[in-house]
């Protein structure tokens, strides 16, 4: 079990809940779901003295990958993905930044497949694809830790829309039936909004209760 410490940044015109997670003990530092605002997280890891290793995305919306280009530029970072979100990454229709009126692409350079086991930060962590939000959309699993960032499928008593493009509300339930498969003292880290467990949404998200 690592000494992980949780910490995100509200960034974006919505906002997007862009976590970086630090190994307090190694000083090395994962950052999840970068949203627009590359210079706030700079200043966080500057100010943490935390290192960068690699930037994992839970989907392939806009408002999780504004700062993308440059936090791999600045800090020579890797982009994870799961490999069904590829064409999200590629098309401005489908990353809805053609719909914010700023359309852009990222390259990502490595693509996660479900249950696939990583070690990073000192630990192990497990890749949940859950399809719905979008068609690859994906939460990151610490297990040893209890902790699970969920991005847009599960938020504190509600789950994300599933009617952008790609999206599939019968997946999306399905993904929801999945993580609840997850031990109740679990900590759920979404997208937006606050944090959650697995418990609470086992009692009382209705979308898990239907």
């Amino acid at each position: 079990m690592a000494n992980l410490k949780v910490d995100h940044l509200e960034l974006g015109m919505l906002p997007t809940n862009t976590y970086l997670v630090a190994n307090e003990d190694s000083g090395e530092c994962l950052i999840i779901d970068p949203s627009d605002g590359y210079e706030k997280i700079e200043e966080w890891l500057a100010q943490h003295k935390a290192a960068p290793t690699a930037i994992f995305l839970t989907h392939g919306h806009d408002d999780h990958l504004g700062s993308v280009s440059e936090l791999k530029r600045r800090y020579g970072i890797l982009c994870y993905i799961s490999r069904d979100e590829e064409e999200f990454c590629e098309s401005t229709y489908y990353n809805l930044s053609q719909m914010f009126g700023h359309p852009r692409t990222i390259e990502p350079d490595m693509f996660f497949l479900d249950g696939q086991k990583m070690k990073v930060l000192g630990t192990e962590m497990t890749v949940l694809l859950t399809p719905g939000h979008t068609v690859g959309s994906a939460c990151y699993y610490f297990p040893a830790e209890k902790i699970l960032f969920s991005g847009d499928t599960l938020f504190q008593e509600s789950v994300g829309r599933s009617d952008f493009p790609g999206g599939n509300t019968l997946s999306l339930i399905a993904s929801v039936k999945k993580l609840m498969q997850l031990p109740d003292d679990v900590l759920v880290y979404p997208g937006h909004g606050g944090q959650t467990s697995i418990g609470h949404e086992r009692k009382y998200n209705p979308y898990v209760r239907k």
